[in-house]
């Protein structure tokens, strides 16, 4: 894994490599904060000692992973280099989230969220399509670790057996010509196996067309205008005063805050009691404030409200709205209306990706789909028995071997396919192949801290000139429409 190791406050350790040096706060500043921090609507910022940083920076020059080699193994004296991107790395900071446990190893990255929850983050396809088809790790994030598929084979495989049984019995007082026959005549699984495996195919190939576009397109337009945002707020507000810190955290905090709150609003769509509810987070948002993306007064103001993660952009048109009152921006008016677009596309990203979600394929579409594939995997059942039963009047192994087999794996590959489907129509669950929302706030944190730090210390700053350009705020400037007042009155 990468970089060393400490306890998380969600779930066993973290690695503490970061990606960036926060700020130093200025003495007269550190006090400042610590009142501010102490009063629920403060702003959320996170506090450095130089001696700290240098020696985080020092920490993130080089970062390792030792996997547990087996005991006897030539290995087990060795350490493996293993890596992960730095925009994957979760917070270091005990006050200040995201915090998760990211373990990296030769098959894949995993993120272990808490309360039992991990998400891959990405797998090694090049070992997959090769020799990592077989390896454990993969089988136990799969279909094939379910329960239900195994029932469901075992559940045909006996009533192939009652079939075969029956067939056995009635067959006393049959020749060995109609036997063979039956063997070989009964063939009504290839029919409905071609017609429930196009339907299938089709319907499948649509809801991947709608995940892929649900994260390409629409999410990762939502996660572009919250780094697009902070990009200008590091320009804007470059400085290390608590009032440029407060503004640019602020924009980014409320971002992130959007895209958790997206997450909660997706699990509700699929959630059929307050329990499972509850289960699923969708309802509180305790979890929130103690990653420091919400305050006690914000998360009030969003008590009982529907469609939270669009509210989010209401504060950051509000927010920017007031600064250009204020006169803390260059070109104001300019700058709002960029803003105020940026917000509604935002919005507009948000409305869609649920409408998305809620959005499903008619239940007509959907029950004829799974009737014709479950119908396919009992026809093949009774199949299967006739052959298996016919066979102890007249010997046909080929028969049999090959009833065994299509038996086994067709099931595997309908059901598959059909909770494949059920999987990716909301992958904002908690399933082990869903988005990991713990990594989606690493990266916009670590990237858009990443800006704020670029922006503070440009590369064209000397020693003789050490401030960022900036440019100068401006006021609103207002044309008075003489027609709004009567100079002739008295």
């Amino acid at each position: 894994m990468a970089g060393p190791m400490s306890k998380s406050k969600s779930e066993g350790s973290v690695p503490r490599v970061a990606w960036l040096q926060r700020t130093a706060i200025p003495e007269s500043e550190v006090a400042a904060s610590d009142d501010a921090d102490a009063d629920p609507e403060a702003p959320l910022l996170g506090r450095r000692n130089p001696r700290e940083e240098e020696q985080r920076h020092m920490r993130q020059a080089r970062r390792r992973c030792v996997p547990k080699w087996p005991l006897g193994s030539s290995n087990s004296a060795k350490e493996r280099e293993c890596y992960a991107p730095l925009t994957d790395m979760p917070s270091d900071d005990p006050s200040r989230g995201p915090h998760f446990r990211y373990e990296v190893n030769d098959m894949m990255r995993m993120v272990y969220e808490g309360n039992g929850v991990r998400k891959i983050a990405r797998y090694r396809e090049k070992k997959l399509v090769r020799s990592g088809w077989m390896s454990t790790k993969i089988w136990g994030t799969t279909y094939l670790a379910s329960g239900y598929c195994w029932v469901q084979i075992l559940m045909l495989w006996l009533g192939s057996g009652v079939v075969a049984v029956l067939v056995y019995g009635i067959l006393h007082q049959v020749n060995d010509k109609t036997i063979a026959s039956l063997q070989t005549g009964l063939r009504i699984s290839d029919t409905l196996r071609t017609l429930a495996a196009f339907i299938l195919g089709f319907y499948l190939e649509k809801t991947i067309n709608i995940w892929w576009t649900l994260r390409h397109d629409t999410l990762q337009q939502l996660m572009n205008i919250v780094d697009n945002m902070c990009l200008r707020m590091a320009i804007y507000f470059p400085g290390n005063s608590y009032e440029d810190r407060h503004a640019r955290e602020t924009i980014m905090r409320y971002g992130i805050l959007s895209l958790a709150l997206l997450f909660k609003d997706a699990r509700e769509v699929d959630v059929w009691s307050r329990e499972e509810a509850e289960k699923a987070g969708a309802l509180n948002l305790t979890d929130l404030m103690e990653e420091r993306l919400l305050t006690t007064r914000e998360a009030a103001l969003l008590e009982g409200m529907p469609a939270k993660s669009q509210m989010c952009w209401v504060w950051i048109s509000s927010l920017f709205t007031k600064w250009c009152l204020d006169g803390r921006l260059p070109d104001p008016l300019g700058n709002q209306n960029t803003m105020l677009a940026y917000s509604e596309q935002a919005r507009n990203a948000i409305s869609t990706i649920l409408a998305q979600l809620n959005m499903q394929f008619p239940l007509n579409y959907s029950h004829l789909i799974v009737f014709f594939s479950k119908l396919y995997m009992i026809i093949l059942s009774v199949e299967a028995g006739v052959t298996f039963g016919s066979s102890l009047h007249h010997t046909n192994y080929a028969d049999v071997i090959s009833k065994c087999f299509i038996l086994t794996i067709a099931p595997i590959l309908y059901q598959g396919l059909l909770e494949i489907k059920e999987h990716i129509s909301n992958p904002f669950r908690d399933d082990i192949t869903d988005y990991s929302f713990k990594m989606f706030h690493a990266r916009l944190q670590n990237e858009c801290s990443a800006f704020f730090k670029c922006a503070m210390d440009p590369p064209y700053t000397t020693a003789e000139d050490p401030e960022p350009a900036v440019l100068p705020p401006q006021f609103i400037e207002r044309q008075v429409n003489t027609a709004m007042y009567d100079f002739d009155a008295r």
